[in-house]
């Protein structure tokens, strides 16, 4: 048994120490453009920041099944301001009559195993994903009013990687998140407002240079498109009714980063 044994944790540790990895580092800035729309189309509230206001970091693991297969594991986190505007809870005052910071916060989390296929050019590889994820955002529009959004989703990726030369690739990459369970949680409301939908469309392009046998640096740039759909009434603690609205954010982020290659 021991001899059993100790011949799986060899094994174990003999394809881990073959097997290529990656840890991939980056700083982000996050460009938000939030609005929210009530059931006749017109504007509720907005979020705007700049890639200054709201930043965060990045950090992905990547290991490769074999020459063309890998799984990565990423974990982001991004915090800062945003500028609202809109109006009061429950006033009849309209979009405008409010202007204040929203503190933001998101976490995102995935997992996800890639294919890469090599074409009939042979500076040309396609890309293929499917993965799982979770999403966290905190929009503390006051110490009164904090909303957190929280979802599932899966993910599918595809996109075409072009090998400019042996140093630097360039990679367009579509990816698409359908959210399950999404919900948002108020100060205020003992129950969850129940989201129709929590779906991200993105495009990302990143750019990735070879320094050394054993060091990457990447900058990439991503537009995303997040739509969520109206929820369920749910009542306050005085025994009103609210729902969340259906909203659109287009957001942007810019990433500088080091992957280093064992």
């Amino acid at each position: 048994m021991k001899t059993s044994s100790l011949f799986i944790l060899l094994f174990v540790v003999n394809l881990f120490a073959a097997s290529k990895m990656e840890y991939e580092i980056n700083f982000v800035g996050m460009k938000m453009d939030y609005k929210e729309y009530d059931q006749a189309g017109v504007l509720l509230d907005s979020e705007e920041s700049s890639f200054s206001d709201i930043m965060g970091s990045e950090l992905i693991y990547r290991y490769f099944v074999d020459e063309n297969a890998f799984i990565d594991f990423d974990a982001s986190a991004v915090s800062g301001d945003s500028k609202y505007t809109g109006s009061y809870l429950g006033s009849s005052l309209g979009y405008g009559s409010l202007t204040s910071s929203t503190v933001d916060t998101i976490y995102d989390i995935s997992l996800a195993y890639n294919k890469v296929n090599p074409t009939d050019f042979q500076s040309i590889q396609v890309l293929g994903a499917l993965g799982v994820g979770y999403r966290y955002w905190e929009r503390e529009l006051s110490s009164q009013q904090i909303e957190t959004y929280t979802w599932y989703s899966l993910r599918a990726r595809v996109g075409l990687i072009y090998i400019l030369n042996t140093d630097l690739t360039l990679s367009f990459i579509g990816e698409y998140q359908y959210g399950i369970d999404p919900k948002m949680s108020a100060t205020g409301f003992n129950d969850d407002f129940q989201l129709n939908s929590a779906d991200i469309l993105q495009l990302s392009i990143p750019l990735r240079y070879r320094v050394t046998q054993h060091i990457d640096i990447n900058c990439v740039y991503v537009f995303s498109r997040q739509e969520i759909q109206e929820s369920n009434r749910v009542y306050d603690n005085s025994g009103t009714a609210y729902y969340e609205p259906d909203s659109t954010a287009y957001n942007q982020y810019l990433k500088v980063g080091i992957i280093f290659k064992y």
